[in-house]
């Protein structure tokens, strides 16, 4: 279920197809954010899904948010609750504040953060010590989030999300703008306060997990080798890491989240040993969740093998665990030339060769970003030079 022109409405591996309206250009929610409720109940009564599964951010604040809704119907809310996991966790993976809150009280490594609103962030941000990282709550990609190393750019960083007192007209949009999404439906954090966070210099990581009721089915771990937007962007190059304490931790927070489907926990691993700092969740697939078979973890395949839908283990492979991976079509959209892409490097490039209507859609964008690049772009997209053939 998408707009018309969503990658995942290009994929020759749905089905069927349940349209939403066409996006529309301007900063406040869009049709099809406000259409999704009527779409989705439709879609339950004439199509009987076993499951649903949010591919982005905004779907997984709406599904948390129409699940525990009066207003709609009680099977589509009993659908969105078993699909979802338990309702006590939607607050936490709805918003940093409250995911942290409920990190610490289970007692996994979290870097010190506190809630804050503007009269109180300096305050706050001296006493944890500069520099700290100042973050929204619900943002997505990177956006909302930046780090301040000393006060005039903690004030900055606080007029940048929005709650600035000189910034007027982006507060009443950003205001406007979380008033349509409650009509809409979305799970909306109780306050509207940021998170000042403390600043771990490390590598970004994350522990990316199939669950079902609380319980973690599979699960594979990436260290974030190249992101986009630098330095807190979604990654475009990964590498597999074996990190019991990052797998320790997810585990613990499926359990107290009672999360069911895929959620992905990002972390930064301090420098010289100084273990593994959990930063936020992301309550939905992510990009990387197919790569998991490359190294032995089937994420996919545990979770449609638990509920019965695979009698057959599905062939995965097992590379070296030092492999790295450029991701599509994020390092290309970061960099065409990147040396991460270069012609006999021992980096795989991850390209959904079996879904040539993706690739195509995913080449228009590309050469509108990068139209000196056509050829090059055109190249790579090619299943040559030690691809890895994918389906997602």
């Amino acid at each position: 279920m998408s707009p018309p022109g969503f990658t995942i409405a290009t994929t020759r591996f749905a089905a069927l197809s349940f349209p939403l309206p066409s996006q529309r250009s301007s900063g406040l929610p869009k049709l099809s954010l406000l259409a999704s409720r009527f779409r989705l109940e439709k879609a339950n009564r004439e199509w009987h899904p076993d499951l649903i599964v949010p591919l982005d951010d905004f779907a997984a604040w709406l599904l948390r948010g129409l699940a525990t809704d009066q207003s709609v119907s009680a099977e589509l809310r009993h659908l969105l609750e078993v699909s979802l996991g338990s309702p006590s966790g939607y607050d936490a993976a709805c918003s940093r504040t409250h995911f942290l809150e409920l990190a610490m009280k289970v007692g996994v490594r979290v870097p010190a953060s506190r809630a804050v609103d503007r009269t109180g962030a300096l305050e706050a941000a001296t006493a944890m010590g500069f520099p700290v990282m100042v973050k929204s709550n619900q943002t997505t990609g990177g956006d909302g989030v930046t780090i301040a190393h000393d006060p005039a750019q903690l004030v900055a960083g606080i007029n940048a999300s929005g709650h600035g007192c000189g910034e007027v007209l982006r507060r009443s949009k950003r205001t406007a703008q979380r008033f349509l999404w409650s009509i809409a439906g979305v799970r909306m954090p109780p306050h509207t306060v940021f998170e000042l966070q403390q600043f771990i210099p490390g590598v970004p990581a994350m522990r990316i997990v199939a669950a079902w009721q609380g319980r973690v089915l599979a699960g594979v771990s990436l260290l974030k080798a190249c992101v986009n937007p630098q330095p807190f962007g979604p990654s475009t190059v990964v590498r597999y890491i074996d990190h019991p304490e990052m797998e320790a931790t997810a585990t613990r927070l499926v359990a107290a989240l009672g999360l069911s489907g895929f959620a992905s926990f990002d972390f930064v691993i301090g420098e010289n040993g100084g273990g593994a700092f959990l930063i936020e969740c992301n309550p939905r697939p992510v990009s990387t969740i197919h790569l998991g078979r490359l190294f032995g973890h089937d994420l996919c395949g545990a979770f449609a093998r638990h509920l019965g839908w695979l009698t057959e283990t599905p062939e995965t492979v097992v590379l070296p665990k030092e492999t790295v991976v450029a991701l599509f079509p994020n390092e290309i959209m970061r960099d065409p030339d990147s040396t991460w892409l270069r012609v006999g490097s021992d980096v795989l490039r991850d390209v959904p060769s079996n879904d040539p209507g993706l690739v195509e859609h995913c080449r228009r964008k590309l050469l509108q970003l990068h139209p000196s690049h056509a050829a090059r772009i055109t190249d790579l997209l090619c299943v040559k030079n030690r691809a890895v053939e994918t389906s997602t």
